[in-house]
């Protein structure tokens, strides 16, 4: 209790030693004095220790609670993905030429997807876990692929392994052809669910039957349109229908000209997204309500997942604020992240979850 009232401000510290009622506790993190509407990260890794470039992106968690992202090393070392935690290292180098990774994801301790958005295609990684050392990815192969893919930008995967890939063509102006959704099953096959505006951030609920997905558009080279739209989510045939508004940003509190970013679910169904240019992670609950408020040290957050032992550190990587290299910021949460829980032998869910004080 003590370190977490000397971590607060005066205001807040006055209230919750003499008008504790004026306080409303934040439920989402341990020992919430804060409102969950102004909660704080603190930096994990900061430019002065860090070893990846400024395209930080896509940032994953295996079962073991280790976490990693891409673009390990600098400005010109986008065909990487690298290990943040518990150690910065070197995970995968592809050696096909102008690989451009941008996301990545966990199906299993042996298996991950990663998205090549300059060659259009999902990988699959073969990952051998030793007990005594870091995994190591020790193949790779096409899992799916399109020509016609516009990228892929980010991906999330179901639990049993539908992938939903989004993708965008970062233009001054937007159409409605610059951006898309597809789904790969694991047998190979590849859909275009949907043409839209350019997405970004996309990802599933807890029990794998939504599909949150952002869409943007650009105006002269300024956002000025910042929605999420929710579709039912069909993981086994990989299809989406019931499109409907989850949130415009330009109703909620007229940030439309921060573009959303990478996004992550809880497994109480909350819904983490990161605000490019903002500095901040806005968190809604599974109806659309906001309840909590996260500034971060960096302006440009590019991505977030939960991690760690316990699934319930949140990381978010993005690029420093002054320098060409990445940032990663961490918040102690409550409550483990979906990708977190569908990796352990309890599967996704609430009463089932493993949360080790």
């Amino acid at each position: 209790m003590l370190r977490s009232i000397l971590g607060m401000d005066l205001v807040t510290v006055i209230l919750v030693m003499f008008y504790p009622a004026l306080v409303t506790p934040c439920d989402l993190v341990p020992l919430g004095l804060h409102s969950c509407l102004d909660l704080t990260s603190t930096a994990h890794i900061s430019t002065q220790d860090t070893h990846f470039g400024r395209y930080i992106e896509g940032s994953s968690t295996n079962s073991k609670g280790e976490m990693f992202a891409v673009n390990y090393g600098n400005d010109f070392t986008l065909y990487t993905l690298g290990q943040f935690y518990p150690q910065q290292r070197l995970f995968y180098a592809d050696p096909v030429p102008h690989t451009h990774f941008n996301g990545i994801r966990f199906l299993n301790d042996n298996t991950a997807y990663t998205v090549d958005a300059a060659n259009h295609r999902v990988l699959q990684l073969t990952v051998n876990q030793y007990p005594n050392g870091p995994p190591t990815v020790v193949g790779s192969s096409v899992f799916c692929g399109d020509a016609t893919m516009i990228e892929p930008n980010d991906l999330t995967l179901s639990k049993f392994g539908t992938v939903f890939t989004s993708g965008m063509r970062m233009l001054a102006d937007t159409d409605d052809t610059d951006g898309d959704i597809w789904s790969c099953l694991q047998n190979g096959e590849v859909k275009l669910l949907e043409t839209m505006g350019r997405t970004n951030g996309i990802e599933l609920s807890p029990d794998d039957t939504k599909l949150y997905v952002s869409e943007s558009y650009n105006r002269g080279g300024t956002p000025y349109v910042q929605k999420i739209w929710l579709y039912d989510a069909d993981v086994t045939s990989g299809t989406i229908s019931g499109k409907r508004l989850f949130v415009d940003f330009s109703l909620l509190d007229g940030t439309q000209n921060f573009d959303i970013d990478g996004m992550r679910t809880d497994v109480a169904g909350n819904l983490w997204v990161t605000r490019h240019g903002a500095g901040q992670v806005v968190v809604f609950n599974s109806t659309g309500s906001v309840i909590a408020r996260v500034r971060i040290t960096f302006p440009n957050p590019t991505n977030l997942e939960f991690g760690g032992p316990a699934g319930r550190t949140v990381y978010i990587v993005g690029k420093c604020e002054g320098a060409n290299t990445g940032c990663i910021d961490r918040l102690e949460v409550v409550t483990p992240g979906r990708s977190w829980s569908n990796l352990q032998p309890f599967g996704s869910s609430t009463e089932g979850c493993w949360c080790p004080e």
